[in-house]
């Protein structure tokens, strides 16, 4: 998939039950191969954002997610720390 032109930026507040948890990894799938990740790196964030996801009990979830460079930077509101993949190998 081609590269984005400049950086780019997601948001999302979903509500914290099925279906909406699978449809943000989902989400955060497609947003990770917009952004340019390698297929080999896509399973580490894809386990990630599931992780995050499980462990919380609100009833909504936040996710940001922002690639800068050749790094995709994820925050969740089940996590105060974000997490940062390499978008390639």
């Amino acid at each position: 998939m081609a590269e984005p032109p400049r950086r780019v930026d997601l948001r999302l507040t979903i509500p914290a039950k099925a279906p909406f948890r699978e449809l943000a990894v989902e989400l955060a799938d497609k947003f990770a191969e917009y952004a340019g990740m390698s297929p080999q790196r896509a399973p580490d964030l894809h386990s990630a954002v599931e992780a995050a996801l499980a462990g919380t009990s609100s009833d909504t979830i936040d996710i940001a997610m922002s690639s800068r460079g050749d790094e995709l930077v994820l925050t969740t509101s089940a996590s105060s720390r974000p997490t940062t993949f390499s978008l390639s190998d």
